[in-house]
């Protein structure tokens, strides 16, 4: 069987950062890693950040894997070109619920062929719990996690982040705490012993499929998320961009996006969260032409209350 990562943690806490720090070392022992990335509007952005590794990835934009793309996503592992030295991650996007997530990868007949789930939460050490209102989503995230990976741990102090890691052990008492190389290395460790795991059993009379469909109640319409995908220019100067993402109003919880700017000769990736002190940019070392996009989540957006993107020429 092939072992299955389930990758959560709330809008920009690392995950997809986690991502490209482990496949490296993965495929350095000899895994072929296969990823699975769900998210708001426009997957394809964050799958453009892994740059040589994008012929491993597979975007599914849209609303949670768990809701309105749960059929793309197995899809997604039904045809995954699998091997005997193959791994799957799958990161969820940053208001899924991690515990439907897991029931239904383990009641669903399209994992046969993977290890029931293993979640890694990754916990944002400067923002947990300074969510307001989407405080309870991020403290649902990390109740069935096995693993935890606490980033932006310098830019905190340490009394801070001892609290967060007491936090979340409280919720998630069976939590180890982990580091990007770590994972890799378990999974390589997983990976050597799943042949020797009994196989999945699914019995349609208790999990048919007419039961787990669609038989919970995790509604993002509580959560009033939305995404917008704002068109950007062909190419403009790079503070015009920062600019545009430091005057962006609080409702945006997230910006991420594909720009051309001129000090640059390929595209650049870049990413906003939670506040206008904390873009950040990354030439993506791509021959492939990509779409000049931003893509906004937040709650509650109006794009009338949205900067104007100002390019002079």
């Amino acid at each position: 069987m092939t072992p299955l990562y389930l990758i959560t943690g709330f809008l920009g806490a690392g995950k997809t950062t986690l991502l490209r720090s482990m496949v490296p070392t993965l495929i350095e022992r000899g895994v072929r890693p296969h990823i699975i990335l769900n998210d708001y509007q426009n997957a394809r952005v964050d799958a453009a950040s892994f740059e040589e590794y994008t012929s491993l990835v597979k975007p599914i934009a849209g609303t949670c894997v768990c809701c309105g793309s749960r059929d793309a996503l197995f899809d997604a592992l039904r045809s995954a070109p699998l091997t005997p030295e193959s791994v799957m991650l799958i990161e969820a996007n940053g208001t899924a619920d991690a515990a439907q997530l897991i029931e239904i990868f383990t009641a669903d007949d399209a994992t046969a062929f993977y290890t029931l789930p293993i979640q890694v939460v990754v916990v944002d050490a400067k923002r947990w719990q300074k969510r307001h209102w989407n405080n309870r989503v991020e403290r649902s995230q990390v109740e069935t996690a096995g693993y935890g990976v606490l980033t932006r741990r310098d830019e905190v102090s340490p009394e801070r982040a001892n609290q967060v890691e007491s936090e979340v052990e409280g919720l998630a008492p069976r939590l180890s705490w982990s580091t990007s190389d770590h994972l890799a290395q378990a999974a390589h460790r997983l990976l050597g012993q799943s042949n020797q795991l009994p196989p999945r059993r699914f019995e349609s009379e208790i999990n048919g499929s007419s039961q787990h469909h669609h038989d919970h109640h995790h509604q993002h319409a509580e959560h009033h998320f939305a995404s917008l995908e704002v068109p950007l220019p062909e190419r403009m100067p790079q503070a015009t961009l920062e600019r545009y993402l430091q005057d962006l109003p609080p409702e945006v919880l997230r910006a991420k996006g594909i720009a051309y700017v001129e000090e640059e000769e390929h595209p650049i990736y870049f990413q906003r969260v939670d506040g206008p002190d904390s873009v950040s940019l990354k030439r993506i070392r791509s021959e492939q032409s990509f779409d000049a996009v931003a893509i906004l989540i937040g709650v509650d957006i109006d794009p009338a209350t949205l900067p104007a993107l100002q390019v002079s020429g």
